[in-house]
């Protein structure tokens, strides 16, 4: 059970109104205390309850989870205050006290569709997609027009790679509700994981208003952005504001080319890992970091990069990947480096990316170390890390299992144009998915690409090849999170 501050009565109240304890919920308590059972208890009870729901709903959950410890003080097993208790521990970042109480009051109101749908979300971001399906269907049942449950239930169920069963309650939660923000860009997600492309841009660009980003809330969305593309002969100047990753947005700028034909000069406005790498590969013909807005910024000439696709009307077409450029006096250094390890073929890898899903919902892609060095077993090659920020003895376990030295070049990731370089002089790369696998592809070299389940959409979901990057070969993961089969055919090809 969590527990929350328990002040004396002449300290400060955690709810933060500047108020004693004694004068503020410390008088609910004492109030709810001595009140008889009856109407008047219960209306203060369900007082107590709405001012923490108001609190929650101002961003402020110490201060509700001192109201929903004043009515639980009253009663313990009170289904709403234990519920929505959970509620602000999950939102503070602490599931492990905070779902339990979910779960609790939600078992003791259990036809209560909102409480099932919370629940399921919850569940969700915790990790626990299956246990997400079982509450949101109960929702669903429940409340068969809630569209935010119909929606949450489609991004658990895509979440274990059902996607064709994820479609048709996405689309239902449309119908019910066309401006649910969140079933917009899940009928996206799913599209594009059903390989439906074409149908899948103008949902992935939609937006409720022209200063929103549904892909990415991080950016700043306080700046209007065209959703068209503007005409190119009197002005030939659009600014492309890169968005989500590194990775992301190398690869939406793939696109950029069709705007080239079109007459335009491109201004890149992102991150400044990217820019001068762009400016150098022509792809941009200047850029700006993040931090400084371009002078005199036009919203009509201004456009996310992962709006390309709609905007340019491509369907179902596969532009190849950008193609980058390296520096050559960094090329030159990686590659003596790269030669002092050891002899070719030099194989770079990488085990993981992404973030760790616990309470967020994020993409997050590992294999494990011992499965993914039985696969190089043997393999007569020299190999180089280039897992970003490896935790300690992961390098050395990897070793064991390979059987032969793991140079670290780790450190490479914090310089991205050394790490195009890098990339550009090892022979090979074995690895999950992020920027490094982008990297290659705009180097135009090959890379081996681990892919967990359920795929990211660019791997598409059962492809031997993805059509955005052909000459990839793909080692999925199946259903059950199993890599055997897959880690026996990269030894396979490895060997060949």
């Amino acid at each position: 059970m969590a527990s929350t501050p328990n002040p004396h009565r002449n300290d400060p109240c955690p709810c933060g109104s500047g108020l004693k304890y004694k004068a503020c919920h410390g008088k609910l308590g004492a109030s709810a205390a001595a009140a008889a059972p009856g109407p008047a208890s219960r209306a203060v009870l369900e007082n107590s309850l709405q001012n923490g729901l108001n609190a929650m709903a101002g961003s402020r959950p110490d201060e509700a989870l001192a109201w929903f410890d004043g009515v639980l003080s009253r009663a313990p097993d009170h289904a709403a205050a234990l519920h929505y208790k959970g509620y602000a521990l999950c939102i503070k970042g602490d599931f492990d006290n905070g779902l339990p109480l979910v779960e609790r009051g939600t078992s003791l109101d259990a036809g209560n569709a909102d409480f099932q749908n919370r629940l399921g979300f919850l569940r969700y971001v915790g990790a626990d997609p299956a246990g997400a399906v079982v509450a949101l269907e109960q929702a669903v049942k429940l409340a068969p027009r809630m569209a935010e449950a119909r929606s949450n239930l489609a991004l658990a169920l895509r979440d274990l790679g059902e996607f064709d069963r994820a479609l048709p309650e996405v689309s239902r939660a449309i119908d019910l509700k066309p401006d649910l923000a969140p079933a917009r860009l899940n009928l996206a997600m799913v599209l594009l994981a059903l390989g439906r492309f074409g149908q899948a841009w103008p949902a992935f660009s939609w937006r409720p208003d022209a200063r929103m980003n549904l892909r990415d809330v991080a950016v700043p969305n306080s700046i209007p952005h065209a959703s068209a593309l503007p005409p190119f002969a009197a002005n030939p100047w659009i600014t492309l504001h890169g968005e989500q990753g590194l990775g992301d947005t190398l690869f939406f700028l793939r696109f950029a080319p069709m705007l080239r034909e079109r007459g335009a000069k491109i201004r890149f406005w992102g991150d400044e890992r990217l820019g001068p790498m762009l400016v150098r590969s022509a792809i941009a013909d200047e850029w700006h970091a993040t931090q400084r807005m371009p002078q005199a910024l036009d919203p009509a000439r201004l456009m996310w990069v992962g709006d390309l696709p709609n905007a340019l009307n491509v369907g179902d077409a596969f532009p190849p990947a950008t193609r980058l450029v390296a520096e050559e006096s960094r090329r030159e250094r990686m590659l003596e480096r790269l030669t002092s390890t050891g002899d070719a073929p030099r194989i770079a890898l990488t085990w993981r990316a992404g973030l760790p899903r616990r309470g967020m919902a994020v993409l997050s892609k590992e294999i494990p170390l011992d499965k993914l060095g039985h696969a190089l077993a043997g393999k007569k090659a020299t190999f180089v890390s280039v897992q970003r920020d490896p935790r300690a003895g992961e390098i050395e376990a990897l070793e064991s299992a390979i059987g032969a030295r793991v140079h670290d070049f780790s450190a490479t990731n914090s310089d991205l144009d050394d790490m195009l370089a890098l990339m550009n002089v090892v022979d090979d790369y074995v690895g999950v998915s992020n920027t490094n696998t982008h990297l290659r592809a705009g180097l135009g070299l090959p890379a081996r690409v681990l892919v967990p389940f359920p795929p990211d959409w660019r791997w598409t979901r059962d492809r031997e090849r993805s059509p955005w990057f052909p000459s990839y070969p793909l080692y999925r993961a199946d259903a059950k999170g199993d890599w055997n089969a897959a880690l026996q055919g990269l030894r396979n090809d490895m060997a060949a």
